[in-house]
């Protein structure tokens, strides 16, 4: 589950600085001594709930157990991640090796150093290539999340509707028509066919993207992007699925328990424990319609002041994570997942979680085909100022305006950030 935090703005000052060494918890990591310590001891910097903490520090004594010798000092920071590894890396005191993002690698990239990454260790090319930077790579992948949707099957029978198919996806218009049938009642008893629909991921969806391949131009307001809003909103005003106002505040996963939401189309694999507990209703996993959300990749970058032993080890570590079974299968903790295991050997983990009824094997297709959005620097201000805009003035959150006459101008403007 990718905390999206916001970058320190520019021109933070020393507090800021000092505040990255005492807001993280567990045990924290000295600094890089400008790499000169040469001993073979790292230490880890991670963000995560309880749980995917627990895999992360599983890997690490992993990593110790099958390395005598070596020592990984973990750092798990529970909030603010982002900011406090910026703030960190500018007062010399980051983790040897830290846990990134794809989606925020552009804005890291310069701090971190260049690796080699062979990308037939992974299940698919796609994995590898969403941790590069300018046609390097700067971080190594670890794990997969890709995004899935479930489906209420006790609310499909009822309205007398086959089951979506658990491999082939469904047409955004086979969608459409499917939540309108599956949507009934009225006020806080109204059962919903969607759940709250997620703008950037059914843009993907679409075959759109928030931006262009190359990231040098926002897209989310082009002719794609406008129809894609405009889906979201019709099925919003035709009560197949709520508005922003309608859910906020409140936990969908519980409105699916309650039996509420015929599908819900925002399934990472950190889901997986919350549904794993629900008795009713009865539920499986199928992909989500047309090309599917984006997917994010989890990956391990090593501080560009790493050098000697220090460096040695972090690229061991950072290559067992990636691709040892003994760590890949630990991403897997009970019924919880921290993401999807990337390596052959260990993809078949998390579908062993939950009964095959289930179909937890959707997320390892969702992987082999899944689509990785370009990295950007300043992505967090960049798309936070967009989303501002979208939900402020539009139904796709809590405004009124057309679609189609604001999002051009939010895009030019997102564009004119990029390019600064």
């Amino acid at each position: 589950m990718k905390l999206r935090n916001r970058l320190l703005p520019a021109g933070a000052g020393l507090a800021a600085l000092l505040l990255a060494a005492g807001c993280a918890t567990g045990s924290q990591p000295a600094a890089n001594n400008g790499g000169k310590n040469d001993s073979a001891e790292i230490s880890f910097s991670f963000w995560g709930t309880n749980s995917e903490a627990a895999s992360l520090k599983a890997i690490a004594a992993a990593f110790e157990q099958a390395n005598p010798g070596t020592k990984v000092t973990t750092n798990w920071i529970q909030a603010d991640y982002e900011q406090k590894l910026q703030t960190s890396i500018a007062a010399g005191t980051q983790s040897t090796v830290m846990e990134i993002s794809n989606t925020s690698l552009a804005g890291f990239a310069p701090s971190f150093a260049e690796q080699q990454v062979d990308p037939a260790k992974f299940v698919q090319p796609n994995i590898s290539a969403a941790l590069k930077f300018d046609g390097k790579y700067y971080a190594t992948p670890f794990t997969a999340k890709p995004k899935v949707m479930a489906i209420n099957v006790d609310a499909f029978k009822a309205a007398g509707l086959p089951l979506p198919s658990a491999t082939t996806p469904l047409t955004l218009e086979e969608y459409k028509t499917i939540a309108a049938k599956l949507s009934h009642g009225e006020g806080k008893k109204r059962v919903y066919g969607a759940s709250n629909l997620w703008f950037k991921g059914w843009l993907t969806a679409a075959g759109g993207g928030f931006y262009n391949a190359d990231a040098t131009a926002c897209t989310f307001g082009d002719e794609q992007g406008v129809q894609t809003a405009q889906y979201v909103v019709d099925l919003q005003k035709e009560g197949s699925a709520p508005t922003s106002l309608d859910v906020e505040g409140q936990d969908q996963a519980q409105w699916f328990a309650a039996g509420r939401l015929g599908t819900f189309s925002d399934f990472g694999p950190w889901t997986v424990a919350d549904f794993a507990k629900f008795t009713k209703p009865n539920w499986t996993l199928v992909p989500v319609p047309g090309k599917g959300f984006p997917m994010e990749v989890g990956g391990l970058a090593i501080s560009k002041t790493a050098s000697g032993k220090q460096a040695e080890t972090a690229k061991k570590f950072v290559e067992f994570a990636s691709t040892a079974k003994e760590a890949q299968d630990q991403l897997i903790q009970g019924n919880t997942a921290l993401g999807v295991p990337i390596i052959a050997e260990s993809t078949g983990t998390l579908e062993k979680v939950l009964p095959a009824d289930k179909n937890l094997a959707a997320f390892t297709t969702a992987m082999k085909t899944g689509l990785v959005s370009p990295s950007v620097p300043r992505e967090a201000q960049i798309s936070g100022d967009a989303d501002k805009g979208i939900t402020s003035y539009t139904p796709l959150g809590s405004g009124k305006d057309d679609v189609a006459k604001v999002l051009p101008g939010l895009n030019d403007k997102c564009t004119a950030a990029l390019k600064q």
